[in-house]
């Protein structure tokens, strides 16, 4: 400070007055107010040091001046005021002065410790004096004679500035090192205890705690808790005239204790010097005939009677000390015992307090902190009023109607919850935990209290307070957060953050929650709330039931008309489509609720969101010109809107504001009810006490256990008896006596055994137990010696006291998809024993998953580790899916309500799924048809087919066509399969009844548009149809094939895509492909079909990614003239003979192979000799069967065989004789059975018959029954003397295409 201000601020405090000593009294002039005044602003301008406040304590200017001022003349209010705002702001805490924490820097340091010796120094000199407090109790007297409705604001902060002026006098901490006292001698709190009480100042107190002054019972609240700080409310409670037989047994207790542990250590003194001399004296000594590091004998530094006594822990380290400013610091308040003087009359204001004003006031608190009016933290304050009134109702007299107030339900709830939050800063806060831990400390404290208050209520000789008990712990014992709480408290215990004292109450609380629960469970049973994991999907909530408002009137057209023209008119942003791919409501659907959207948006007057919304789903849906076509005019535009406006669609328009809360509020409750049902559902269910008790099997709980015992000297006798308690439900009730095989615990045991006192004899009798245990687990297993170093856990208790494999967890295993070598040997044997000899006709994936030792196996791993292994099939392989075929039968009133529903529907279109959709029973669509032929409804299955609107550009051809195919269909069941047609038709699906048309391409016109395709920048959109096939097929694979299913349909979503799809090129390339057009208007995408199988999907995908990579070449040697005149004569012999049609046409498919030439010609050629065994077969039977003879060639060598095979183009082209080509040829027939073998063992098994065991299907005929009866052919069909055209190719690689 420097010396002008020094000199000014002692100048300012010389002015204020002097002190007459004859008189007495202090002597004030005019310029006394002024001065006070000028001191305050000398305050306000102190900085950071507060050199103003040190240096106005140092000169005592509070003890000399402005107290004697204040008794003299505290008449003079406006004199009183300002001299009581300088009082109050001089004795400010100090740790309020330092933002509530102590500051580690030396300077700052040394200023804050000088400012609270100040205080001390104020506390001692000033307020310990009766007539200075009385000066106070007159001016609260006075002012609170004025009805409190009728004092004005300056009177308020008069009574608010003496009530803090209280509260900083008794925050003043006790200085221990200059005091020096005892119990039961007068410190300075108790010394101004004691002036407080003789001035009047605590009757004002409980006066000012009734209902009229509640706007100051915070202050209140705070003055009381730092004026019972230091006192312990039981022995508070006991305090009589007469010290209590139990305080006399307990004192003595303390004097036996004390006496024992001099006498010890005094004889351990006289052991240590009376054996030996000094040790200054001692001599060195050598270990004869043993060795040191060195070559030199052992030096000892003592003599020694037994070698065993020989140790070198002497010169040792001791054990490791944390340093000071690492240690937790002990949160709990220092409580001594006062005089019996002040004793008494505390314990009259607490009885007062409790009768009076104690439920009012804790009412009012609480509600204040609940509504977060008070400041910040001031619920420690609620805290520790409620737990030292609770304890000291017990300990006097208890009745629970004087803390009926905080003894409820809803405070655990409020405790609990302030303890999870002093949690979470503490790990927030990490460099200012302390303060927390001390809040959560205190917390932990009232929560006990509770707990022991409840007790007591449940010990009561009033039924209704029992009751009332019952009622209290059945609902903390039911919730399931109140039961984990107790669990989750001492498993986040931390010995670097929180004290001792912490885990001595948090030992204690748990041990009495227990033993509640173990009480009540076995007295009346319980039952309660459990957390369940659920996977079910939600329910959609129900509808609820909107009042009905009166429809507002719609605006006429007119009066829209003109304003819908000036939007469109001008420039719309672009909306987003109104189409959602992932959604599962259907295109149509989604195409309704878009108009309807944009009526209502008209309807509301937003004409701006109409017109986007309207042109975004033209964008999407142009096709149809529901929503216009591209390049639409501005009035062509307006007319639609003035269609979809006067249109009745059905839209109800509600007041706006009501419906978005509605639906914000419906989709908030649906988000919360679907993420409830994801995450966990609570139930209800019996409570097990051993199974809860079982989760305090944790190495975080026995540690902390034995480090308290550790000091199980100092500890109270309940304290021990918790911890015992604690650990003996572990060992013994829990089956866990391993948990306590741990060096630090087995050197506690030796303490307590070697120091046998009556009062630890429940201690002695757990540590022979645990010992007794160890000899027996150590005399099996010599590891149990290694297990003493660390703290086990409730598993490697088990393995450590049973042995170590007997304990086998489930948790443990490896993950569910990962198969050990013995179960993947399991499988293949299934597999082929399944393939091999097949009995029944069930599915090979449910056979394997039926027969597998592991029963939580999938279908899904199933087959995929059946890929793994290289374990290829057809999936599913044997799927004959009996439950399908046999369909369950109609009731009475399903065949009632058939009849009624073919009445009225017969005459539609469609009427079959109007007829499935209005049936109670989901069925299949044949088993309907098949009950109206069993009911005589209909005559023919015909009827039910969906009556087609034939266009006028189709010809007589596609009707010829589609007569053949229905005829080919229908009659495909009765008769039976002819010699030559070894494979039966499938199944005509739905979709083939629709009016498609197949695309025949040779394969040179299927290469060129794939490079077409490529050349054209298509290349993305490419990709995209590969992604889509390869996923049908991996979806194929997984549910099965099955052709009568729905096709795929081809979203496109990319840019790339939709541009392609419009493209007339892409399209021809779709049908290439296999991809079918949309059959009518219903249909809006090109669709995959059904029947085409995973093994077809996939080759037609690697032709399209190899056109991608530019694999694909077309060979300019392949003429278009020959692949027309090949189609022109197949397509006339298709015209000659309906009954073939559809073989026919099968035929030239498979014969316009699609021709690919790649960069590896060893493959074309390996693929070729691979199949050699196939074209011999086949060239047998097609010698036989067909009129015309092909001839071919044996593929002996590639040169050889082009020099021989040579034939004249022209001569080619003139006769009838087919072409020879050194490719494998596969006839009409045949290359039905034959295409589904990809590898046929060199047995003596013919072709035919390893196809049938293969595929499952024992329908077919042999080999041997087809050429018996080639020869008996009487006729020879148009048909079959076609002849078959194969074009001729060098080193080409034949893809074969085949869908079934």
């Amino acid at each position: 400070m420097s010396s002008l201000l020094s000199a000014e601020l002692s100048a300012t405090c010389n002015a204020l007055g002097t002190f007459n000593k004859k008189t007495g009294k202090y002597m004030i002039d005019d310029f006394t107010l002024n001065t006070v005044k000028d001191l305050i602003r000398y305050m306000r301008r102190d900085g950071e040091d507060h050199e103003i406040r040190r240096h106005l304590g140092q000169t005592k200017v509070l003890q000399s001046d402005l107290l004697p001022m204040l008794v003299d003349h505290w008449e003079n209010n406006e004199l009183f005021d300002v001299t009581l705002r300088l009082v109050v702001n001089l004795t400010n805490p100090a740790l309020l002065l330092f933002r509530e924490e102590v500051p580690v820097e030396r300077t700052a340091r040394h200023n804050y410790l000088q400012i609270l010796s100040h205080l001390q120094s104020y506390k001692e000199e000033a307020f310990s004096k009766v007539e200075n407090w009385q000066v106070f109790a007159k001016k609260l007297t006075k002012i609170l004679e004025i009805d409190w409705s009728e004092r004005d604001e300056d009177t308020g902060l008069v009574i608010e500035r003496i009530l803090i002026l209280i509260r900083n006098v008794l925050h003043v901490p006790a200085d221990l090192d200059k005091e020096r006292r005892p119990d039961n001698d007068a410190s300075i709190h108790d010394q101004v205890l004691w002036a407080l009480n003789q001035s009047g100042i605590l009757d004002i107190i409980l006066y000012m705690s009734s209902e009229n002054e509640k706007q100051y019972f915070m202050h209140i609240l705070e003055i009381i808790t730092h004026l019972l700080r230091e006192q312990n409310p039981t022995s508070l409670a006991d305090a009589a005239l007469q010290r209590s037989v139990d305080e006399k047994l307990r004192d003595e207790q303390e004097l036996l204790t004390i006496r024992m542990s001099e006498t010890k250590e005094r004889v351990n003194k006289v052991r240590q010097y009376s054996s030996t001399r000094h040790s200054r004296f001692g001599g060195t000594y050598v270990i004869q005939n043993m060795k040191s590091i060195s070559e030199n004998e052992l030096i000892c530094l003592k003599p020694l009677n037994k070698i065993s006594n020989l140790d070198f822990n002497g010169s040792k380290k001791s054990k490791l000390v944390k340093p000071k400013n690492r240690r937790p610091e002990e949160s709990g308040a220092m409580e001594r015992r006062s005089p019996f003087a002040v004793r008494l009359f505390l314990k009259e204001f607490c009885i007062e307090f409790l009768n009076s004003a104690y439920n009012p006031l804790m009412h009012y608190v609480k509600d204040v902190l609940v509504r977060a009016k008070a400041q910040q933290n001031d619920e420690s304050y609620f805290l520790w009023a409620m737990r030292f009134f609770m304890e000291f109702n017990r300990g006097h007299k208890f009745d629970v109607a004087l803390v009926g107030e905080t003894m409820s339900v809803p405070m655990f709830h409020y405790v609990q919850q302030q303890m999870e939050k002093y949690y979470d800063m503490i790990r927030v806060e990490k460099k200012k935990y302390h303060a927390w831990v001390r809040r959560l400390h205190l917390a932990l404290k009232c929560y006990k209290e509770l707990l022991n208050t409840l007790l007591v209520m449940d010990k009561s000789e009033s039924v209704n307070v029992k009751e009332s008990a019952k009622v209290i712990k059945s609902n903390v014992f039911y919730v399931l957060e109140y039961r984990e709480f107790v669990l989750a408290t001492i498993l986040n215990y931390d010995d670097n953050k929180m004290p001792r004292s912490y885990l001595l109450d948090l030992v204690e609380t748990v041990h009495l929650f227990l033993k509640m629960l173990e009480h009540y469970c076995k007295k009346t049973g319980l039952v309660v709330q459990k957390k369940i994991r659920r996977k079910a999907k939600s329910k959609k909530p129900k509808p609820r039931p909107k009042p009905q408002a009166p429809k507002p009137d719609i605006p006429q057209w007119e009066a829209v008309r003109e304003q819908m023209a000036v939007v469109l008119t001008s420039r719309i942003d672009n909306y987003p489509p109104p189409f959602d791919a992932a959604s599962d409501t259907p295109i149509d659907q989604q195409k309704e609720d878009c108009m309807k959207k944009i009526q209502k948006l008209m309807r509301e007057q937003k004409y701006e969101d109409a017109v986007g919304t309207f042109r975004a789903a033209r964008e999407v849906w142009p096709e149809e010109g529901i929503f216009g076509v591209e390049g639409i005019q501005e009035h062509e535009e307006l007319d639609m809107l003035e269609t979809i406006y006067s249109t009745d669609l059905g839209v109800e328009i509600i007041d706006n504001v009501e419906d978005d809360n509605q639906e914000d509020n419906s989709e908030y409750d649906e988000e919360d009810e679907e993420e409830e049902d994801r995450t966990t559902a609570v139930v209800e269910t019996e409570f097990d006490f051993q199974d809860f008790v079982q989760r305090f099997c944790h190495p975080r709980v026995v540690s902390a256990c034995a480090s308290l015992l550790e000091r199980y000297e100092k500890n109270a006798p309940h304290t021990n008896h918790c911890i015992v308690k604690m650990l003996h439900r572990i060992a013994w009730d829990c089956k866990r006596p391993a948990m306590m095989f741990q060096a630090s615990m087995f050197l506690t045991f030796q303490k307590i055994l070697g120091n046998r006192v009556a009062h630890f004899k429940e201690l002695e009798k757990f540590a022979i137990y645990v010992l007794r245990k160890f000899s027996e687990v150590a005399g099996k297993s010599p590891k149990a010696f290694i297990e003493l170093l660390f703290w086990t856990s409730s598993k490697d208790a088990i393995d450590v006291e049973c042995g170590y494999d007997l304990y086998n967890d489930p948790r443990d295993k490896p993950g569910k998809n990962t198969w050990s070598e013995e179960q993947e040997e399991e499988l293949r044997k299934l597999y082929m024993e399944n393939q091999s000899n097949p009995q029944t006709d069930q599915d090979v994936i449910d056979w394997i998953l039926d027969n597998l030792i592991d029963q939580t196996r999938t279908r899904r791993s199933v087959i995929s580790k059946l890929k793994e292994l290289g374990l290829i099939f057809k999936a599913p392989t044997k799927k004959s899916n009996k439950e399908r075929r046999v369909q369950k039968e109609f009731s009475e009133e399903e065949d009632t309500l058939l009849e009624e529903l073919w009445t009225q529907f017969k005459e539609t279109d469609d009427p079959m799924p109007l007829i499935m959709a209005r049936m109670p029973r989901k069925r299949q669509k044949r088993s309907f048809i098949d009950r109206l032929l069993e009911l005589g409804l209909i005559q023919d299955k015909k009827q039910c087919r969906k009556k087609r609107q034939r266009k006028e550009k189709s010809g007589p051809r596609d009707d010829t066509e589609d007569e053949s195919k229905e005829s080919n269909s229908e009659s495909d069941t009765s008769r039976s399969p002819s010699p030559v047609k070894i494979k039966p038709k499938k199944k005509v699906r739905e979709e083939k009844k629709r009016n498609r048309k197949r695309v025949d391409m040779s394969a040179k016109e299927i290469a060129i548009l794939m490079v077409k395709a490529v050349d054209n920048g298509q290349t993305g959109a490419l990709t995209w149809l590969a992604e889509n096939l390869e996923e049908v097929a991996l979806d194929q694979e997984a549910e099965g094939y099955d052709p009568s299913s729905e096709g795929i349909p081809l979203v496109p979503i990319s840019r790339d895509a939709v541009e392609a799809m419009d493209d007339n090129s892409f399209q021809k390339v779709l049908r290439a492909v296999g991809v079918m057009p949309p059959s009518d208007e219903q249909e809006s995408y090109w669709r995959i079909p059904a029947d085409l199988h995973h093994e077809t999907i996939r080759k037609r995908r690697e032709i399209i990614l190899k056109a991608i990579n530019k694999e694909l070449i077309v060979d300019p040697n392949i003429s278009d003239n020959e692949t027309d005149k090949n189609k022109d004569g197949e397509n006339i012999d298709m015209a000659n003979d309906s009954d073939s049609n559809d073989s026919r046409q099968e035929a030239i498919n498979d014969d316009n192979d699609m021709i690919m030439n790649t960069a590896n010609d060893d493959s074309d050629s390996n693929d070729i000799r691979q199949d050699s065994v196939i074209n011999d077969d086949a060239r047998r039977v097609s010698q036989k069967s067909s009129a015309s003879h092909i001839t071919i060639n044996n593929d002996a060598s590639d040169d050889s065989d082009d020099e021989t095979n040579k034939i004249d183009n022209d001569d080619k082209f003139k006769t009838n004789t087919p072409r020879y080509s050194r490719k494998r040829v596969r006839s009409v027939d045949i290359e039905e059975q034959v295409s589904k073998l990809a590898k046929i063992d060199e047995d003596d098994e013919d072709i035919l018959s390893f196809a049938k065991k293969t595929l499952n299907q024992e329908h077919l005929p042999d080999t041997e029954d087809i050429l018996s009866a080639l020869p008996q052919r009487d006729n020879d069909s148009s048909d079959e003397d076609a002849p078959i055209n194969i074009s001729k190719r060098k080193k080409r690689l034949v893809v074969s295409d085949d869908s079934e």
